[in-house]
């Protein structure tokens, strides 16, 4: 036989999710294993829904958040940096970054240890690199044999992201002869060795890493099978609804984030928020003005400020003052807070402006059969603690899947190192950090939670008081005031330890997101019952300060067959029963005790559907703690709280 590789279709999404730069994989038009080495950009995709400049600074606050989190990690040197690789943090970072559409992907032959098959051999040794024609798999060196020759499966990987072949010994230490065969033969890695093929001596199967940026102390480099998940951990995050340049400069300036906290709020109108957005202004009629200093002057402080909210437009700078009592900060100061608040809430707002079907409109437009059924929906929706009117079908759902880099050897910021995907986007083209783009329009069933349930499940479980969620904003204004700094992207900045106590700073935030985020992945579950995808082809979406989340599909391809439309019009009702009635684990009762009701058995999801790590995530928020607690987690599902 002869090398002859033959190509292989697969959708961009599947690209960036099992062909990543650096990742090895099983290449089914060999066979063989290869690794790949670059892309080619796709130059004809050039769509307006792309605003690189977004995605970048997005990559960017993704790799701070690796750097923070995995600063002065126990076995590491003071003050190494666990992202080296990317570009430092300092100004005109962004421009060494770059957007690349993958449209080709290009690998090579790796690792190229081959092993023969030969029972009476079994010679490990380093094959030349093979050109198309040469023959395959490569002969034996000692024994000549070339039938069932194959490559080893395994290689040594370091948390600093070095991963190398299993090299044998150069020479053997009793006979000083260089052929040597593999016993694997044991159930474990450590159990692995080498035999030198002429004299039988067993020599150790190890090897230690040489990188110079290497930061960890041990040296030692692990031996895994190449698929395996720690060989080579993905790390991007998903952006829905990148918006165009012009909206993101139109989205930065005072006016907008003013008039956008304030709608929010409900500190203005619709009709505020354009006016103060165009920037346009209306004269009043000097018979309001004095009607309403008149009421003032008399007492009638409710009546003049009716009228003085139907009649005289808002002011900005009042608007200001107004937002930062609600908020406990200036919207407008200069760190940014107030702009990257608005930056999250805009994006619900745009996804809600989208082509989309509310169960309403299932109702106005459906058969007069299907009329009890969506009946039923609302008061399923209600009895799950869903705000019926938000429950949404949004048609063209935008979503970017952006991936900023990998790791080896561990899948946290404490367990291993970011490594960069660094290269040339084009020949001729200067050396960047590039960043994967799989931008695509989907379907996405949208779910809101019910913010009047939320605040009495809030008070039950002495995290707010009831004083503290009334008034303009509510249970919304609320949560971001407790929320503090945090921009609404995720993972939040929280450590993935549970805090116990309600009178701690971050109880009430944490409480609420596990809330949220426990809601997505037991709905998200139900849904893969019924709606023909796997787990592994859907993924959630957040938006923590709506108090709402998206569940689409992830395979990265935006032709869906509409099945999720289908669950919509057909069986909505049965899938958010499901999700209240499926309480249980494999693992329970010690689960649900032990371990907050969190396994793989359970609320855990494949990692390319969670957005946060599989982190934050509790049943006890959803069903109620189990056992005795001093003070013991109300579940926003238990039948006391659906009054």
């Amino acid at each position: 036989m002869t090398f002859e590789p033959q190509p292989i279709a697969r959708a961009r999404g599947q690209v960036l999710y099992r062909y990543r730069h650096g990742q090895t994989f099983d290449h089914s038009g060999g066979p063989f294993i290869a690794r790949i080495v670059g892309y080619a950009n796709d130059d004809a995709f050039d769509e307006p829904r792309i605003d690189h400049a977004d995605l970048i600074a997005e990559a960017m606050r993704f790799v701070h958040r690796w750097r923070t989190a995995g600063r002065d990690t126990p076995g590491t040197d003071s003050g190494s940096d666990p992202a080296s690789e990317f570009p430092p943090e300092e100004p005109l970072a962004e421009t060494q970054y770059e957007v690349i559409v993958p449209v080709r992907v290009f690998c090579r032959v790796w690792p190229r240890m081959m092993r023969c098959a030969n029972t009476r051999c079994g010679r490990v040794w380093e094959a030349d690199e093979p050109r198309v024609g040469d023959p395959w798999p490569a002969r034996c060196p000692s024994c000549g044999s070339t039938h069932g020759n194959d490559q080893l499966q395994y290689v040594f990987v370091h948390q600093c992201g070095e991963i190398r072949p299993l090299l044998p010994p150069t020479r053997c230490e009793r006979c000083n002869r260089p052929a040597f065969r593999l016993n694997a033969s044991a159930s474990r890695f450590m159990d692995f060795h080498w035999n030198c093929l002429d004299c039988g001596q067993q020599h150790d199967l190890r090897s230690f890493c040489t990188n110079p940026g290497c930061r960890w102390t041990n040296k030692m480099m692990a031996p895994l099978v190449h698929t395996a998940s720690s060989a080579f951990a993905g790390h991007g995050f998903s952006q829905v609804n990148v918006v165009t340049q012009d909206h993101a400069r139109l989205r930065s300036t005072r006016p907008y984030v003013i008039a956008a906290l304030g709608r929010w709020l409900e500190l203005c109108t619709q009709e505020d928020f354009d006016r103060l957005v165009r920037g346009a202004r209306i004269d009043v009629p000097a018979e309001v003005t004095t009607a309403i200093e008149a009421m003032e002057r008399a007492g009638l402080i409710d009546q003049a400020r009716a009228l003085r909210t139907r009649f005289v437009p808002m002011d900005i700078e009042d608007l200001r003052a107004r937002i930062g009592d609600r908020l406990g900060f200036d919207p407008l100061a200069d760190d940014g807070r107030g702009a990257r608040l608005v930056a999250n809430l805009d994006t619900f707002e745009r996804v809600r402006g989208l082509p989309r079907i509310t169960v309403d409109e299932l109702s106005l437009r459906g058969p007069e059969q299907r009329q009890p059924v969506y009946a039923e929906y609302r008061n399923v929706l209600r009895r799950a603690g869903f705000d019926a009117a938000e429950m949404t079908l949004v048609q063209s759902f935008p979503v970017t899947y952006v991936a900023v880099g990998y790791s080896r050897g561990g899948f946290e910021p404490r367990d291993a190192d970011l490594v960069a995907y660094r290269g040339r986007s084009a020949r001729g083209q200067a050396v960047r950090t590039l960043l994967y783009a799989n931008p695509i329009e989907t379907e996405a069933l949208v779910f809101a939670l019910d913010r009047e349930r939320v605040a009495r499940w809030l008070v039950a479980n002495r995290a707010a008081r009831p004083d503290e969620l009334v008034g303009p904003g509510g249970v919304v204004r609320w949560f971001a005031h407790q929320l503090g700094d945090f921009d609404g992207r995720l993972p939040p900045p929280w450590p993935a330890e549970t805090q116990e106590d309600p009178a701690h700073p971050i109880y009430g935030a944490q409480l609420l997101f596990r809330l949220l985020h426990s809601v997505a992945h037991q709905l998200l579950r139900a849904v893969a019952v019924d709606s023909g995808f796997q787990e592994t082809g859907l993924a959630e979406y957040l938006f923590p300060y709506a108090l709402a989340f998206a569940i689409y599909p992830n395979s990265g391809s935006e032709f869906t067959i509409g099945g999720l439309r289908t669950v919509y019009e057909q069986n909505l009702h049965q899938i958010v029963e499901r999700a209240l009635e499926n309480a249980a684990c494999i693992y329970d009762p010690n689960c649900m005790r032990s371990n907050r009701g969190v396994d793989h058995g359970c609320l855990q999801l494949p990692e390319t559907a969670c957005q946060s790590w599989n982190w934050h995530l509790s049943r006890w928020e959803l069903f109620g703690q189990t056992g005795e607690a001093r003070h013991r987690i109300v579940g926003y599902w238990e039948p006391a709280l659906q009054t």
